[in-house]
């Protein structure tokens, strides 16, 4: 009898210890629930904080803001991890809520507030494809297919056609309209001749020694008059911009001249302009067109082409082989066509080009 009685008193105290164990699991798994729910709960009101003040144009609009901005916050920390972007099957619950918050936040803006069109901009090309591209040509390195980057460049064109006709209320919005107009229409003069890309298996690539995947096809782009002609547009559309908000937010304005891309921006759209001009005779049109003083493409031409050799000559961040390149790349950007275009202009030896 002693002997089954402390065979029982063992077993029952072996149970007691294992008992206790699934005890501290759960206590530290109620902690950590309990420290996400607080965290959320503090993120949410921090945000609410940010956006919903006295003065808000458009309170009940970004009571929606609020959650889409949560969404992409966790979408953009999981995007750090090896092998996710944001197609990845993981982020489909993520995008799908924060798809359904950006919607709610648009229904409750009016159409004629820029706001309403920033949408694709802050929450599929800002937080996915800048994160996951790592270059401003989204089909680098086949990060993005080239049907892929066509779809984006369409909503690219959608976004800078309402967000240059309407302006917006909110104060932060203000500056993100200016900035995204810098970004997205920088990025559509990077991109845009994907759209007369054709795949080839036969040239070869004289530096690779590999086919080249795909290759211009510069009679498609002449004779898409649909758009080509959004480079015109995009010029006009640039230098009104430029002076809106040098006007009225200078600071906004000062700040990104700062930028070498911003400038870089105005003379890759010039040498694509003139590149047309030139091929399809459409300079005979022009009054003037050699006239420094009279023809705007040309003038702006000079002006920024000497502003990006002056930035690189002081700039630190490029080392001189660096420079070099880019300032050969900048002195052959539109002069080429302007030259034949131009008998009489010689812009290679009529123009300095500052320190090299």
């Amino acid at each position: 009898m002693e002997e089954k009685v402390k065979i029982q008193s063992q077993g029952f105290d072996t149970n007691v210890k294992n008992k206790k164990k699934p005890t501290k699991k759960k206590l530290i798994l109620i902690f950590i629930i309990f420290f996400f729910i607080a965290g959320n709960i503090g993120f949410y009101f921090q945000e609410r904080a940010k956006w919903i003040y006295d003065g808000q144009p458009y309170p009940e609009a970004k009571e929606w803001l609020v959650p889409a901005n949560m969404m992409l916050v966790y979408g953009t920390t999981l995007t750090k991890l090896p092998f996710i972007d944001e197609r990845s099957f993981i982020m489909k619950p993520i995008i799908g809520l924060q798809d359904y918050f950006v919607s709610k936040w648009q229904e409750n803006l009016p159409d004629d507030d820029a706001e309403k069109y920033l949408g694709w901009y802050v929450f599929k090309y800002n937080g996915g494809i800048v994160q996951n591209s790592n270059s401003i040509l989204m089909y680098y390195e086949n990060r993005y297919s080239y049907d892929e980057t066509r779809e984006a460049l369409d909503n690219m064109w959608h976004t800078l056609e309402h967000i240059i006709k309407y302006q917006a209320k909110d104060k932060e919005f203000i500056k993100m309209r200016y900035g995204a107009f810098n970004n997205l229409s920088l990025a559509y003069i990077k991109n845009a001749s994907i759209y007369w890309y054709y795949e080839n298996k036969t040239i070869i690539d004289i530096y690779s020694m590999r086919p080249k995947q795909y290759l211009l096809d510069i009679e498609m782009m002449l004779n898409d008059t649909e758009k080509t002609n959004r480079y015109i547009l995009l010029f006009k559309w640039i230098s009104k911009m430029n002076q809106f908000y040098k006007i009225n937010h200078p600071k906004f304005y000062n700040d990104s001249k700062k930028e070498f891309s911003e400038n870089s921006r105005m003379s890759d759209l010039i040498a694509k302009i003139v590149f047309i001009f030139h091929k399809t005779s459409t300079y005979q049109k022009i009054d003037s067109f050699c006239d420094i003083d009279k023809n705007k493409y040309l003038k702006e031409h000079i002006k920024n082409r000497n502003i990006l050799i002056s930035f690189l000559s002081d700039n630190k961040n490029y080392n001189k082989s660096e420079k070099q390149y880019i300032t050969t790349r900048l002195k052959r950007n539109a002069d080429k066509d302007f030259n034949k275009i131009c008998k009489k202009l010689n812009l290679i030896q009529g123009i300095k080009y500052g320190n090299n």
